[in-house]
């Protein structure tokens, strides 16, 4: 009940987890480990659990961890170990990658469908080398301060074939090899004559499992990703763009504004039109004579010369100045 109760907290605390790509789901779990997310806040591992891109997962000297990629791979974090997911995407596209880093411990890789069909897409980190693979089951381990091993980074390959790489140059890891890229000296990875020695020390308690989920896993890789691409495709083909509801808001106001001023038309209309009815029954209800007398108006008015007011006023312009000049006399 702790662990799901320290799960329901991570995960509402930190929301933006969920805007990250989902890496895998805890498998199998021995001992205790605990999961950091990007902010730094740290909660048990449980069964079940999702592990989002940018995670860590961080395990005790008793602990061990098993995911289930996305992709149909499988990540076996060993006891004493700090993994991390850097950058996953697993669509079934040509976009699909998955970046990881190994800071120290041991992880035992096996690829899902990114690693079978594109070699590229597929890397680990550690301090002192990278590791690309070629379809593969292979484990990385980082050895920080030796017990009868060199400090750095080994790589065996239990099937497949890896690529170990430095700066100084590259190897190509196949099983039965122990390639090795040591710590604080520059080298080009070479392979050990014999197994390390921590190899044979360590004792793990669920790693009899992962042969059974590998061969389960692997049966089913292209359905998987099938499955993968229809689903991207039919959630791409449901999602609205961005601006698709501004668009129709944007839309719907027009619509409004036009229904408004087509309503304020039909309106003065019908105010005009009742004015001029009001105006014809005016009329009609006036007396005869009353209606003949403005009759007669009217066409007096109308047949009325326009410049007959001024004519008038011109006529009497000479009178105005001999009455003018009479009082000047």
């Amino acid at each position: 009940m702790k662990n799901l109760f320290g799960l329901l907290i991570l995960l509402l605390l930190n929301p933006a987890v969920h805007a990250a790509e989902l890496f895998g789901t805890v498998d199998a779990l021995s001992g205790s480990a605990s999961l950091i997310d990007q902010t730094g806040r740290a909660a048990p591992i449980v069964i079940g659990m999702n592990v989002y891109e940018g995670q860590t997962i961080i395990s005790a000297a008793d602990g061990e961890v098993h995911l289930v990629t996305e992709d149909g791979g499988i990540i076996a974090v060993r006891p004493d170990t700090e993994f991390r997911v850097d950058e996953y995407k697993a669509d079934g596209s040509s976009a699909d990658k998955i970046f990881m880093s190994l800071l120290k411990g041991t992880v035992r890789s096996i690829t899902g469908w990114i690693g079978k069909f594109d070699n590229s897409a597929y890397r680990i980190t550690t301090p002192t080398a990278t590791i690309g693979v070629r379809g593969t089951d292979h484990e990385t381990t980082v050895i920080e301060k030796g017990n009868g091993d060199e400090p750095g980074t080994y790589d065996n390959v239990i099937e497949g074939a890896t690529i170990m790489k430095t700066p100084q140059g590259s190897a190509e890891v196949t099983p039965g090899k122990y390639a090795f890229a040591p710590k604080g000296r520059s080298a080009t990875p070479f392979f050990l004559a014999q197994r390390p020695h921590f190899l044979q020390d360590r004792r793990l308690k669920i790693e009899d499992r992962i042969q059974q989920r590998k061969e389960t896993l692997r049966g089913r890789l292209n359905q998987m990703r099938e499955e993968r691409i229809n689903r991207t495709k039919s959630i791409q083909g449901n999602r609205r763009p961005a601006n698709e509801g501004v668009n129709a808001g944007n839309q719907q106001r027009e619509r409004m504004t036009g229904q408004r001023r087509e309503l304020r038309a039909q309106r003065y209309e019908q105010a005009q039109h009742l004015r001029t009815n009001r105006a014809d029954a005016a009329w009609q209800n006036r007396p005869a004579q009353q209606r003949g007398n403005d009759a007669r108006t009217m066409q007096r008015r109308e047949n009325r010369p326009n410049n007959l007011y001024s004519e008038k006023g011109k006529r009497s312009s000479p009178e105005r100045e001999r009455h003018r000049g009479m009082r000047r006399e």
